[in-house]
């Protein structure tokens, strides 16, 4: 894993940065059983832009190497909220045109607009790019850093739970956005690091768990960096990513949540055996997501468009 002297945060370079704990080692990649439990870091939160991030992180070939073994159909779960709102948003800001969606899947995102807009995709895992073509949206591209070779720009672009797979979130937007039209809007949804779940949880919320999951955001982050990307924010939903919980659902949810926040050992102890390798509970307790939508208003600031890992790179 990578390492500095100072940890740095990976949006603005400052130093001015803060321990949020440690996050427990994971067992799943993907949607796939690991042999061996991947070391989680730990999360740190930059006082100067908002942006919280795992620390140390992998390198980009290894996060490849794991996300073309992972299941092609982990992200293609029926009835996502998240995908949802991205939609009526997507609808709601462009009647017609070309869509590129930067870690496709398997394509469920787009696949029910494929008829009202020319659907494009980009995606790193070969079996779930193949269902995204048969659902018709277009696969360019499977590295999403290939994106900047495309001779076209797009009438919007979505990423839907994808740029908290990236290294250096920042970057990804200066790439989406050199992809879209003047105009143009770029769609995003993530975790929300604002959310009072999260804030309660710390390093051992349900979605630092995740691996893959390397940085964090929000819509005041988004706020934040807005101008300097050219970009003014034209749309905020704020969501619960699995609201089928009833109240008192909710309540044991959030006491097993913080269960788990004072001791993962005792957590997994109450645990019945066949719960035990899946995600830590805490999903469906607040609107810890979020959907923001980014209006092209004029070219942003110059920036490189590497970045070390991420779902579609």
């Amino acid at each position: 894993m990578s390492a500095a002297a100072d940890i740095a945060c990976r949006c603005c370079g400052s130093v001015a940065t803060r321990s949020r704990g440690v996050i427990p080692d994971a067992t799943i990649f993907a949607g796939r059983q690991l042999e061996k439990p991947l070391h989680g870091g730990s999360l740190h939160r930059c006082t100067d832009c908002g942006f919280v991030f795992r620390h140390p992180i992998y390198s980009k070939a290894e996060y490849d190497r794991l996300y073309v073994s992972g299941h092609g159909t982990v992200w293609d779960e029926t009835g996502r909220i998240d995908q949802e709102l991205v939609r009526s948003q997507l609808t709601s800001v462009l009647p017609e045109g070309s869509v590129l969606d930067v870690g496709c899947a398997a394509g469920s995102l787009l696949a029910p607009l494929a008829r009202r807009y020319r659907a494009f995709g980009v995606e790193i895992n070969p079996g779930a790019a193949k269902i995204a073509t048969e659902r018709g949206v277009e696969v360019l591209a499977s590295d999403f850093e290939e994106t900047a070779a495309l001779p076209y720009e797009f009438d919007a672009v979505v990423c839907c739970d994808l740029i908290e797979h990236v290294a250096r979130p920042l970057e990804l937007l200066r790439l989406l956005l050199s992809k879209t039209k003047p105009g143009g809007c770029v769609i995003v949804s993530t975790g929300n690091t604002e959310s009072w779940s999260w804030r309660l949880a710390g390093s051992r919320f349900w979605y630092c768990y995740l691996p893959e999951h390397i940085s964090f955001v929000s819509p005041e982050w988004f706020a934040h960096h807005a101008p300097k990307l050219g970009t003014k924010v034209v749309g905020v939903r704020r969501f619960t990513y699995t609201p089928r919980f009833s109240p008192a659902g909710r309540l044991l949810r959030l006491a097993f949540m913080g269960l788990y926040r004072l001791s993962p050992t005792w957590y997994y102890r109450v645990l019945p055996r066949d719960r035990q390798d899946h995600i830590p509970v805490g999903r469906g307790i607040t609107r810890d997501h979020f959907v923001v939508a980014l209006r092209k208003t004029s070219v942003p600031s110059a920036g490189t468009n590497g970045a070390a890992g991420g779902r579609g790179e």
